[in-house]
């Protein structure tokens, strides 16, 4: 999941611009569950939530017989972010799941899913023609975006361990990421909503 944190998340570094005088922050502890912090300033707010975060709000069910991962020292593995600006606004939904299940199969079950609730998905996994579609207009969803320049290596970006279904837009999308393990799979939901600031989340 660090890829799509990488490519998504990063305009919540913008906040540290934002923040100065009037800063207020809230943070509570769930125990093992997670964290929520709030953090509001006159010129944007950032929530974001460790600890609760349901499947549902990424718009996509669980594969069946699947298991939260573990948290680790350098990942929750679920988050529910939220970053309000009057410039711009980002809303991430993630979470993590691991199952004794083949990655094939996983992979299956979210493509199906994926192009009967929220049409034509592509598959950015090694050999598929989606990997050559370029973008034909600012929203359009690819497997490469404009941060990937052309002349790239595209195999450095996906590899049977870097495998990812997406749906949608470059502003409201979903992105299923499945990577193999030795005991089965490894994949996270995220639902990724982006806004400017003539629009709303």
């Amino acid at each position: 999941m660090t890829g799509i944190w990488t490519r998504n998340i990063a305009p919540l570094l913008a906040l540290g611009l934002l923040v100065g005088c009037g800063m207020q922050v809230k943070s509570e502890k769930d125990g093992e569950k997670g964290e929520k912090v709030a953090i509001s300033t006159p010129l944007g707010e950032l929530k974001a939530n460790t600890s609760e975060v349901n499947p549902e709000d990424t718009g996509l069910t669980v594969y069946p017989g699947s298991r939260l991962k573990p948290k680790t020292d350098k990942n929750e593995g679920r988050a529910n972010i939220n970053l309000n600006t009057p410039w711009f606004g980002l809303k991430v939904v993630a979470i993590s799941y691991e199952t004794d299940a083949a990655p094939d199969k996983v992979w299956e079950y979210y493509k199906a899913e994926m192009n009967k609730k929220y049409g034509r998905t592509l598959e950015c996994r090694p050999g598929s023609p989606d990997l050559k579609i370029e973008k034909r207009n600012k929203d359009e969803l690819v497997c490469f975006d404009e941060n990937n320049k052309k002349g790239h290596n595209r195999d450095v970006f996906i590899s049977a361990d870097n495998m990812e279904l997406k749906s949608g837009s470059k502003e409201r999308q979903r992105i299923v990421s499945v990577k193999p393990t030795s005991k089965g799979t490894e994949f996270a939901l995220v639902y990724v909503v982006t806004r400017g600031e003539k629009n709303t989340m």
